[in-house]
């Protein structure tokens, strides 16, 4: 959330990362449910990755998680752009 929204690429991104985020609580049996529309978002039918990120996960249908990390496998290497200095 700390980038710039005067940024239109940026703008565009955090829309779609951050505009679908649901606060969901457990229900009985310690299971999260995730909404039928979020399923349909993130075309999750049954297998999901479950993928830490500091304060929060997120959640990805397999196939869709494999396909992000093809792209870094296919990417140059290089972080975005602000993140230059950035460290867990």
């Amino acid at each position: 959330m700390g980038f710039s929204s005067f940024d239109p690429q940026t703008s565009l991104w955090k829309r779609l990362l951050v505009g679908f985020a649901e606060e969901v609580d457990l229900d009985n049996s310690g299971r999260v449910l995730v909404s039928p529309e979020l399923r349909k978002f993130a075309g999750i039918d049954k297998q999901v990755m479950m993928v830490g990120q500091g304060s929060h996960f997120e959640v990805w249908s397999v196939e869709a998680w494999e396909a992000q990390l093809a792209q870094l496998d296919r990417g140059d290497g290089k972080p975005p752009p602000g993140l230059e200095n950035f460290a867990l």
